[in-house]
Parts: structure tokens; C-alpha cells; sequence
């Protein structure tokens, strides 16, 4: 019976110390699934960041080869007729200046963020070269950004702009200005024309070409380019009549200067019809809303 009675304690005993590392046991598995998906979940989050950096880091490479060359974008569809080119013409961008040729900052980005929006694509002057003289094509909706005199709040306020924009533009500079004060410095210049700028001719005085004599002009022509040519180490290959101001003279001067595309103030857009020496160009005053800008853009004549 002693023995029976034993036997029984024991074997109560040995179930009872099993029971409990079954027990232990089972809260230590717990605590461990718990702490897992504690890391897996801080390790998702992480995870999602990284998937949304690698989705912006794409698009921003995207960007950057589609600002190198719009050939590499399948999803522009290129054309190579006679349509034209508007080649939008603007001046100042400062908003302390209150006067018809001063854009300000704020009023330039709406404009260049409603070009954008439309899906227009901003040539180099060398695209614009090739269309009308080389008989390349371009997008189907090309358009040129200029800005004639070459002031230094180009650089202070629509430079930024149009790299935010990942936008093309060009600046014609009045050569023997170049003070770094009110108009560009050599080094703004410089830096713009290698990022996207096109740093072109607006004479060496900015004087009224009709006014001067052949030699006058073919003067005023060739010094700003060499003046260019040695600030940038680029060909330069465009001119922007001062003034809008120009006879055949100007045209034979430009010519004889080494310039291939001379534009004026005449409203119209660059076209292969044009005289290259003669192209037509839209004019931008800081006195447009939004409707007469949008109006003058897609409603001049081609």
C-alpha cells in the first residue's frame, strides 16, 4: 500500500514539473512572436520609405535624362513640318521694379508652370538651329524661352525657376554691360551656360542698328560674339536685334558675323518661311494676366 501510495506521488510529481516547463515555455514563445512582429513591422515601415525614395530617385533620374535629350522619351511624339516655334521674349524678373518689361518672380513661375502643364518642351538654341536650318524635327509642342539684355536678376530669380522647372531657356547679353551688378557677371554666365542656359548675342552697345552705318554694325556684331565665345568657350550662333530695330545691313552684318539665327521683335512664330536671319518672336509684358499671355501663346499666328 506504502508502496502504491508512492509510486502515485511520485508519478504526480513528474506530471506536474512537465506541466510547467510546458507552461514556461509556452509564454516564452509568445513573448518572442510578439517581439518579431514588433521588428517586422518597424522594418515594413522602413521598407515603404525606401520604396518611395527608390520610386522619386527614378523620376528624378527620368527628369534629368529627358532634360538631356527628349529623343530618349518615347512618350513625346516628334514632328517635323512647318508649323513653327513660339519664342517667347522676356526682359527683367524682379518684383521691387515696377515697369512693363519686369516680370516678377512669382508671375514668371505661373507662366513657365502653365507652359510646362501643357506639355510643351523648351528647345536649346542648337534644337532650334537644327529644326529650321537642318530640317530635324521636335516635339509636337516646342516652344523657345528667351530674355533679351542679359540682367543679373536673371540669374538671382528666373535661373532657379527654370531649374525647378527642368526647363531650357536663353539669355541674350548686351556685352559691354556685364558688371555683375546690374547685369550678369561673367561668372553667372559661366555657371548658366552650363546647366540649360543658352548665353547668345544682344550686341556689344545695344544700339539701334538702323541707325549705324555697315561697319558700325558688323562692329557691334563681332565683338559681343568674340566677347562670348571667350566667357563661355561655346560657338556663339544667334543674335536678338536691340529694339527690334534692324535693316539689310543688320541682316548682311549678322551674316558675315558667323550667326545663323537672328531674331526680332515681330510677332509670329520662328518658322522655317522666315528669313533665319528674321525670325519672328512673342513678346511677354509684366502687364499680362494670365488670359492675355495664355491668349498671345496659343492664338498667334503660325
Amino acid at each position: 500500500m506504502f508502496k502504491r501510495n508512492l509510486l502515485l506521488i511520485l508519478s504526480l510529481l513528474i506530471i506536474t514539473i512537465f506541466s510547467g516547463s510546458f507552461i514556461m515555455d509556452s509564454k516564452v514563445y509568445t513573448l518572442n512572436t510578439n517581439e518579431s512582429n514588433n521588428i517586422s513591422a518597424e522594418n515594413s515601415d522602413t521598407g515603404d520609405e525606401i520604396k518611395d525614395n527608390s520610386y522619386n530617385n527614378t523620376d528624378t533620374e527620368d527628369e534629368f535624362n529627358y532634360s538631356k535629350n527628349y529623343n530618349d522619351n518615347s512618350s513625346i511624339t516628334l514632328v517635323n513640318d512647318n508649323r513653327g516655334i513660339p519664342v517667347l521674349y522676356y526682359h527683367s524678373v524682379n518684383d521691387s521694379v515696377d515697369n512693363e518689361v519686369t516680370i516678377s518672380p512669382s508671375l514668371l513661375k505661373k507662366e513657365l508652370e502653365y507652359i510646362k502643364n501643357q506639355g510643351y518642351t523648351t528647345l536649346s538654341l542648337k534644337e532650334v538651329e537644327n529644326y529650321i536650318l537642318n530640317n530635324q524635327p521636335i516635339p509636337e509642342k516646342s516652344i523657345l524661352i528667351t530674355f533679351d539684355d542679359g540682367y543679373m536678376d536673371n540669374y538671382y530669380n528666373a535661373y532657379p525657376i527654370l531649374k525647378e522647372l527642368n526647363m531650357k531657356a536663353t539669355i541674350f547679353c548686351i556685352t559691354s554691360e556685364l558688371d555683375g551688378s546690374y547685369y550678369l557677371s561673367e561668372d553667372a554666365i559661366k555657371e548658366m551656360s552650363k546647366n540649360n542656359i543658352d548665353i547668345e548675342s544682344h550686341t556689344l552697345n545695344h544700339p539701334h542698328l538702323n541707325s549705324l552705318t555697315y561697319d558700325e554694325q558688323l562692329k557691334e556684331l563681332t565683338e559681343s560674339k568674340a566677347k562670348l565665345e571667350n566667357i563661355t568657350g561655346n560657338k556663339i550662333t544667334a543674335i536678338a536685334f536691340p529694339f527690334g530695330d534692324y535693316n539689310e545691313d543688320s541682316i548682311k552684318a549678322a551674316k558675315n558675323s558667323g550667326y545663323t539665327l537672328a531674331f526680332t521683335t515681330n510677332k509670329g512664330f520662328a518658322s522655317r518661311d522666315n528669313n533665319p536671319l528674321e525670325l519672328d518672336r512673342i513678346y511677354v509684358s509684366s502687364y499680362y494676366d494670365m488670359d492675355t499671355f495664355i491668349s498671345n501663346l496659343e492664338k498667334t499666328q503660325k
